[in-house]
């Protein structure tokens, strides 16, 4: 791995594998393909009851949830298309869950956004492979926690987190996904193992 230095202060990094990062003309990394924000991630004491307010004043839908037993805590998952995103509204008791969502394109711009971010020396605070997405967290100078996924286009019952690599080549991610997929085709997605990201 080489890197290079420009006048105004950009630093380039070359890399072996070009899936990773991608280089515009002047040699500088490009930013990933960001879709949109396409989901938030809120905080209320009860999130079912929340969850009901949004159906009933917005007409979203409950998609997903669990009670305080879950390593996520009480939740609630809304969608105003689940046929289109798996959720839009993610409600959390805990407060540290709060957070507001970049999709990419593509499982390639996701890499490139995860190596973006370490380069510039900030922080992977999680990633997890969700089953209807792989996501990493990182936090923004103010402290807001961002969250950047790539959407599988899996079905998977929702809260779910297991533990996730994206310095793993493309290929052991996708399988990753799919093992999870077969996983879960055998069992309930609630009676998978849940693991920590510490």
């Amino acid at each position: 791995m080489t890197t290079k230095h420009f006048r105004n202060g950009g630093i380039a990094v070359d890399r072996s594998d070009p899936a990773i990062v991608t280089e515009n003309k002047t040699g500088r990394a490009t930013a990933p393909r960001i879709v949109g924000l396409r989901h938030v991630g809120m905080v209320a004491e009860n999130p079912a009851a929340l969850a009901r307010f949004y159906e009933d004043v917005l007409g979203l839908q409950m998609v997903g949830g669990s009670g305080e037993e879950n390593p996520f805590g009480a939740t609630a998952f809304l969608s105003g298309d689940p046929a289109e995103e798996s959720h839009q509204i993610a409600i959390f008791t805990n407060p540290a869950l709060r957070h507001i969502a970049f999709k990419v394109g593509t499982l390639a711009d996701l890499r490139a956004a995860y190596t973006r971010i370490i380069d510039m020396g900030l922080p992977i605070k999680m990633a997890f492979n969700h089953g209807v997405s792989l996501a990493f967290y990182f936090e923004d100078p103010e402290g807001n926690l961002v969250e950047v996924y790539w959407a599988t286009g899996m079905a998977f019952d929702q809260p779910y987190g297991d533990p996730l690599d994206l310095a793993l080549p493309e290929e052991a991610l996708r399988q990753e996904v799919e093992q999870l997929v077969r996983q879960a085709s055998e069992q309930t997605p609630q009676s998978l193992p849940f693991a920590s990201a510490s």
